[in-house]
């Protein structure tokens, strides 16, 4: 748990806002995005608050000391290793230790993920249920403000968008990360799936006029080992969208040999 996480429970355990909780000693906006780990608090304005409150302040580093302390369960890869077996009762046993946690962001980033692969991906679902694609956008534009997890759980359910909707997104989300190849390969690799998705839906969509941005981004990635399937799939979609025949057969040959079969089969193809 972060300073920023403890400071809004213990608020919201007091019952107080986050201008009542911020005192005057730092304003309420910068508060704010403290508790949204946006930004660090020092040592004198927490104890401030602390004290403002008459917050115990021993118990209160006593509790964040004692969970920072506790080893950190990685929730997606245990997820992701029972989808790979379908093992349900797993994912349902999963699913009641992240029900559990504390009400926090990454809480329902876990929630959200469990649900999409009991609900959709373990059932092969045709389409997401309305409400948990309410919940997916509602969990991306919180905030209005674009991390690692929101980016990921956008890059998973681009489906749950229309293409004018996924048009801005995607653009906003190129234009904040302008210097992609400066970034953690992570982020590149899940910036890089953004793209070739969006791709997806603009030859689902017949729009060929909306490829330039994102080619080109892609383009812009660092020469990482791990990105390179995404820079193999830009050229991919870039022989779709120009109908080079050839090219396709020939990238499609390559990663059926690497091992991708099942993963060219739901490519776009072109015909003879």
């Amino acid at each position: 748990m972060t300073i920023g996480e403890l400071l809004k429970q213990t608020r919201q355990s007091l019952g107080l806002t986050q201008t009542e909780m911020a005192a005057g000693i730092v304003s309420t906006s910068y508060y704010s995005k403290v508790e949204r780990n946006i930004h660090q608090i020092s040592a004198d304005e927490l104890i401030a608050i602390l004290n403002r409150h008459h917050i115990d302040n021993a118990a209160f580093f006593a509790h964040l000391s004692s969970s920072s302390s506790q080893k950190k369960r990685d929730f997606i890869k245990e997820i992701g290793d029972a989808y790979e077996k379908k093992d349900k009762q797993t994912l349902l046993a999963i699913k009641k230790d992240i029900d559990q946690l504390p009400d926090s962001k990454q809480k329902k980033y876990y929630q959200l993920q469990i649900e999409l692969v009991l609900n959709v991906y373990l059932t092969k679902a045709d389409d997401i249920p309305d409400e948990l694609k309410n919940n997916l956008k509602k969990f991306v534009f919180q905030d209005n403000n674009w991390n690692e997890n929101s980016l990921q759980l956008f890059r998973e359910t681009i489906r749950v968008y229309d293409i004018d909707e996924l048009t801005f997104l995607v653009n906003a989300i190129l234009v904040k990360y302008q210097q992609p190849a400066e970034l953690p390969i992570k982020t590149q690799e899940i910036l890089g799936g953004i793209c070739i998705n969006f791709l997806d839906k603009c030859y689902e969509h017949n729009t060929p006029e909306l490829i330039k941005q994102p080619l080109q981004y892609i383009s812009k990635l660092s020469n990482a080992s791990e990105l390179l399937l995404v820079k193999i799939l830009k050229n991919y979609y870039q022989a779709v969208f120009n109908k080079n025949i050839d090219e396709v057969k020939t990238i499609s040959g390559v990663l059926e040999k690497a091992g991708w079969k099942d993963f060219v089969s739901v490519l776009p193809h072109l015909s003879n």
